[in-house]
């Protein structure tokens, strides 16, 4: 039975100043021309939910208040009059990365609940339009970032919000043009998007994922939990020692690598990914390391390797992602997932900032 909601009012968390987070009964709006009104299933909380809310990451908040929250599982309630890929009762990945649907080519994008990437006027415009997340009853949703869940309607929100970590590694992959049989590696594997990545990465077909960190244990357990195509490599910062590591774990050179490496204070291992490889071969960056990449022009030129900044994903890739689990590929059920009321935001963000691996924090009706 499709989803109604006729109250005039729902239930939201709403950021009024930096440690100021108050839940109250906010207005329920009408689909925009262009917006999908959608019933939340369950809401991903990041690692650092924490650090938005108290100010101490530099993002450029929407306007106050709002409502925070990236990510969600939900189910469409309204649609707009010019919306027609979803209708009332489909069940729907909710993406945050908003571009500006217009003939440039630097549209104004931005992460819906979160930040805009760039301050330039178009974007704070954007933001200002479409400012509320998703830790809430009900959400307003522009339709161009709301992607219909074919084939996943009989599995449990709690499993399908595992889309929601995976997306992001998953834009970094397909960046990479990773091909089946290839070797990839991905460094910064023990942490919450690079755990996902080496899960990905088996999904779609490597040959040998070399999963780099420096956790042993952690590494192990990605090996225990998809098979004996991942090799951990365990990195000692030693640029030297961590290159002969990586390239014995890939079997004397990857094609492409992936960097999920987060707030690093030093990118040696990165160089030792890049050194790596193959000639010819590709390392995408998406991590948020803090210090700069040393590149060589002679190591560069004589090996004819790229070098590639990838934020998030192509609009495409969270139908593409659902695909892979809605076939068999891809097995949410190895992400897991720790459950908290909504009414319960609280302790589910003291929760996530402990996540590590496949852990994953959601917050449910």
């Amino acid at each position: 039975m499709a989803p109604t909601h006729k109250a005039p009012t729902h239930k939201a968390w709403r950021l009024h100043a930096h440690n100021d987070l108050r839940f109250e009964d906010v207005e329920t709006p009408r689909p925009a021309a262009d917006g999908v009104l959608v019933a939340i299933e369950a809401g991903m909380v990041l690692s650092y939910t924490n650090k938005v809310l108290s100010g101490s990451v530099p993002y450029s908040l929407p306007p106050m208040p709002f409502v925070p929250g990236t990510n969600a599982i939900a189910r469409v309630v309204a649609v707009g009059n010019d919306v027609t890929h979803v209708r009332r009762g489909d069940r729907v990945f909710l993406s945050p990365h908003l571009r500006g649907d217009v003939p440039d080519p630097e549209p104004p994008q931005i992460l819906i609940g979160l930040t805009a990437t760039v301050t330039g006027p178009a974007a704070l415009a954007l933001q200002a339009r479409w400012r509320d997340g998703v830790f809430a009853e009900i959400a307003h949703w522009p339709a161009a970032c709301v992607t219909p869940l074919v084939g996943l309607d009989d599995r449990p929100a709690t499993e399908l919000i595992g889309l929601a970590k995976l997306i992001v590694p998953f834009g970094g992959l397909q960046r990479t043009g990773l091909r089946g049989g290839d070797t990839i590696i991905i460094n910064g594997a023990s942490g919450y998007f690079g755990s996902g990545a080496v899960m990905l990465a088996v999904a779609m077909g490597a040959g040998r994922v070399v999963a780099v960190g420096r956790k042993q244990t952690a590494l192990e357990s990605l090996r225990d939990a998809f098979g004996p195509r991942v090799i951990p490599a365990i990195a000692s910062g030693d640029v030297t020692k961590d290159l002969a590591v990586i390239r014995h774990a890939a079997g004397g050179g990857a094609d492409v690598a992936l960097d999920l490496l987060g707030a690093a204070k030093s990118t040696s291992s990165t160089l030792s990914c890049l050194r790596a490889l193959k000639r010819g071969g590709r390392l995408v960056l998406m991590g948020s390391a803090e210090a700069p990449l040393e590149l060589s022009f002679r190591e560069m030129l004589a090996n004819d390797w790229e070098v590639v900044g990838q934020f998030m994903y192509a609009r495409t890739a969270p139908g593409q992602l659902a695909a892979l689990a809605a076939s068999g590929l891809l097995d949410l059920r190895k992400i897991v997932v720790t459950k908290f009321k909504l009414a319960d935001f609280r302790q589910a963000v003291e929760a996530a900032a402990l996540m590590q691996g496949l852990d994953l924090t959601a917050v449910v009706p």
